[in-house]
Order: structure tokens, then sequence, then C-alpha cells
């Protein structure tokens, strides 16, 4: 399907430019820990977060592939996809296409996975969306890092000096094993919300923003002994 593709889209491409398109495909299997736009397969994706996803390309075919058959490959296939949804704390946006270009001879279908996953992005009849404000000044949040710690950058800090400190130190601990930079970890806006709130249980610590449930797995009982003031760093 590949090769078609790339015929459609290119009639005079020969064998060097299939094998580059192949190269630059595989090179991407492996997602950079950078900060910015991050591009990764499905298969890379696994284990991270981000606080937006945008899943593309969801058509039948490629998403299940269009060699996936049997019933358990057409399953794997749909636990694949979850685990792309999964990444996403806080906005996901699925999205297919009618055509791989524009007037393309072949046309497309969305994935047959997606009537029950994807929802509207309208809102709601009879209902307003408000947008997160500061709970100190009241004035609308606009930047991610303020409406992690649910304040305005100018307004002052009330969250626990000493217990921020201490997991500023036991992150820098976590990346120095995992080779990976702090803020992959958790960010700065995350260590203040979570020493803000001092979260004394587990749905305590994952209502913080910015933990999910692969960090809360990885991290989780660190953090709640660090509130708890049960373990030295």
């Amino acid at each position: 399907e590949l090769a078609g593709d790339l015929a459609d889209a290119l009639p005079d491409a020969g064998l060097p430019a299939f094998v580059a398109e192949l190269e630059e495909r595989a090179s991407a299997q492996h997602a950079p820990t950078v900060q910015g736009v991050t591009l990764a397969s499905l298969h890379a994706a696994k284990g991270l977060e981000w606080d937006a996803v945008f899943l593309v390309g969801l058509t039948d075919g490629t998403m299940p592939l269009q060699h996936a058959t049997t019933e358990e490959e057409v399953e794997e296939e749909r636990r694949l996809l979850y685990v792309g949804i999964t990444r996403a704390r806080e906005h996901l946006q699925l999205s297919w296409a009618a055509s791989r270009a524009a007037g393309g001879r072949r046309a497309r279908r969305p994935s047959r996975f997606l009537p029950s996953t994807a929802v509207a992005d309208r809102p709601t009849a009879g209902r307003t969306r408000t947008a997160p404000v500061c709970r100190i000044c009241g004035q609308p949040l606009r930047l991610a890092s303020e409406r992690t710690m649910r304040r305005c950058a100018e307004c002052p800090a009330d969250y626990d000096e000493a217990l921020f400190e201490r997991l500023r130190t036991w992150r820098s601990a976590q990346a120095g094993e995992r080779k990976v930079p702090a803020y992959v970890v958790f960010s700065d806006a995350t260590l203040t919300a979570i020493a803000q709130a001092r979260p004394s249980s587990v749905p305590q610590l994952l209502a913080v923003p910015g933990i999910g449930s692969t960090k809360l797995d990885l991290y989780g009982d660190d953090v709640l002994a660090l509130v708890r003031g049960e373990l030295t760093v």
C-alpha cells in the first residue's frame, strides 16, 4: 500500500525514493525527549505522556493495519490505538484524510475503531465552557504552566517550599538514573502543584495536573512518601 501511495503522489518516483521513505519512517520509531513538538509512532509513545496529543492518519488500512486479518491482530491494533489516546493529559485530537493527497484517486475511510472513541469537539447545547481562572486573583489563566499551578505566575506562591525543594532534589536524582531531562520526570509546574496540594492518597495524587497513570506507576510511591516525610533525599 505504501508503494501505491508513493506512486500516486510521485508518479516518477523509483526504488531509491521508496527506500528513502522507509528509512525516514524507521528513524521516527523512537520519540525524542525535547521541549517542543514530538513526532512519534504509537509504539515509541508507550510510557510517555504529553499535555496535547494529535493522532493522525486514522484510516482503515492504517488503523488497523491492512495486514491485520485475524481477530487477535485487530484487537492488538485496537489496544495500540488505546495507547495513543491515553498519552494525552488534557487535549486529544483524532484526524484522518479523505485521500492520501489532494485530488488523490484512492478514497479513504475513517478507522473502524473511531465510532466508539471519537467525540465531536463542539459545545453541548445549553452549556458554556468556562476558562480556568487564578484561584488567588480570579484572572484567566493563559499559560499551560499557570493552569497546572492554578494561579497566575505573578501571584504570590502559597505552597510548601521545603517540600518543593525536596521534590526537585528527588527529580534530579530520578532524571540522572533514567538519563532523561528533569522535565521528563515532572515539570516545575507539576512539582509546584504537588507541593501545593500535598496529596496523601493515590486519588488525590491523580487529581494533580500533570500526573497520569504512567507517572503514577513510575513515581507515585516516591512522591507520596516525600509528601509524608518518609523519604529522605
